[in-house]
C-alpha cells in the first residue's frame, strides 16, 4: 500500500521532475488503496477549545507556508505552497480538502456549475480531453458527460485528487502541474483549465500554456475559464439598485476576503497577447461576472 509521510519542518525545492518524452500518456495511481497521512490541520482535536481556538487562528489569522507530505508523487515549485482560499495548509489536508470542494460551489452561488457546462459543450465530438487543475474532479466529469471517450484530471493535490477519484471512479486522475504535462506530444483532442491561471505567477502560467500547445493535436480544443475582473472593480450605488449589483457586491467582498497572492497579476496580463504568443488561435471570449471563458485553438 502506498503512504504519504507528513514532512514537518521544511517546503520541497522548486524543482520538477519532466516525464520521459516516449511516454504517451501518465500512469494512475490506485487512490483506494493509497493511504494519505494527516497532515497538521487532520489532527487537530475540534471537540475542544484549544482545537477550535488554532483552526480559527489558521482561518483569520496571518498566512503560512504550507507544511506538505514528504512523498508526494512528484515534486513541486514553491508557489503552489500557498493557503489558497485561507485554508489552513492549502490543499494538503484530508479533512479541509473535502470541506473545499463543497464549499466552493456553494461559496460560488452556482455559477461554478453553469460554468463547468459551458466549458464541457468546446469538447463535443473530442476523444481524449485533460483537466488541468481538476481539484475535486467536477469540472472532468461535467466534460464525461459530453460523452468524451476518455477523460483525465490533474492536480499537483493527492488528497484533492483522493476524493475525485472517490467521486467520479470513470475518470483517471494523477498528480501534475500545468508546466510539465506528462504526455507525448499532440496526444490529446482538448485541455480545461478551470480556476487555475489566476494562483500561478505569470511566468509559469506561460510555460503551462506552452505546454498545453505541446500536447494538444493540432486543432485542438483549449478552454480557460477564470475570475473575471469585474470583482475587483468600483461599484456604483446605482448598480446596487440592480438585481446583478448584490451579487456583484457579494463577489467583491469575496475577492477581497480569500487569500489570492496572484489575483491580480492575472488580471493585469494582456489575455489576448498571452494566448497569441502560446501559439493558438482565439476562437470564443466570454466575458461574464463572476466566470470569464475563452475558447482556443491550437493551429492546424
Amino acid at each position: 500500500m502506498d503512504a504519504f509521510v507528513v514532512q514537518k519542518n521544511k517546503v520541497q525545492k522548486n524543482k520538477t521532475i519532466a516525464p520521459p518524452p516516449d511516454i504517451p500518456e501518465p500512469p494512475i495511481p490506485d487512490w483506494s488503496a493509497m493511504q494519505l497521512a494527516d497532515t497538521w490541520p487532520d489532527a487537530l482535536d475540534l471537540k475542544s477549545f484549544r482545537g477550535w481556538k488554532e483552526l480559527l487562528r489558521a482561518l483569520f489569522g496571518k498566512r503560512k507556508t504550507v507544511q506538505p507530505p514528504i512523498n508526494l508523487p512528484l515534486q513541486l515549485p514553491k508557489y503552489i505552497f500557498q493557503e489558497f482560499h485561507n485554508l489552513p495548509n492549502g490543499n494538503y489536508s484530508r479533512r479541509f480538502s473535502r470541506g473545499y470542494i463543497t464549499g466552493f460551489d456553494l461559496s460560488m452561488l452556482g455559477h461554478m456549475q453553469r460554468a463547468r457546462e459551458n466549458i464541457a459543450r468546446h469538447f463535443n465530438g473530442c476523444q481524449r480531453v485533460l483537466d488541468i487543475g481538476t481539484a475535486g474532479g467536477r469540472t472532468a466529469a461535467a466534460i464525461k458527460a459530453r460523452g468524451v471517450e476518455r477523460v483525465w484530471g490533474m492536480d499537483p493535490s493527492p488528497y484533492l485528487l483522493a476524493h475525485a477519484a472517490s467521486d467520479y471512479p470513470e475518470i483517471d486522475f494523477f498528480p501534475g502541474i500545468a508546466e510539465k504535462i506528462p504526455f507525448a506530444d499532440a496526444q490529446l483532442d482538448g485541455i480545461s483549465i478551470c480556476f487555475v491561471f489566476h494562483e500561478m505567477p505569470p511566468r509559469y502560467i506561460r510555460r503551462a500554456l506552452q505546454e498545453c500547445r505541446r500536447v494538444l493535436k493540432p486543432g485542438g480544443v483549449l478552454v480557460v475559464a477564470e475570475p473575471s475582473p469585474r470583482q475587483l472593480e468600483p461599484l456604483r450605488w446605482r448598480e446596487l439598485l440592480q438585481r446583478a449589483g448584490w451579487s456583484r457586491l457579494y463577489f467583491k467582498a469575496l475577492a477581497h476576503h480569500v487569500y489570492e497572492p496572484f489575483l491580480k497579476s492575472w488580471h493585469r496580463i494582456d489575455k489576448a497577447d498571452l494566448f497569441e504568443k502560446a501559439g493558438f488561435e482565439k476562437m470564443i471570449s466570454q466575458p461574464g461576472m463572476p466566470v470569464n471563458t475563452w475558447a482556443l485553438q491550437a493551429p492546424h
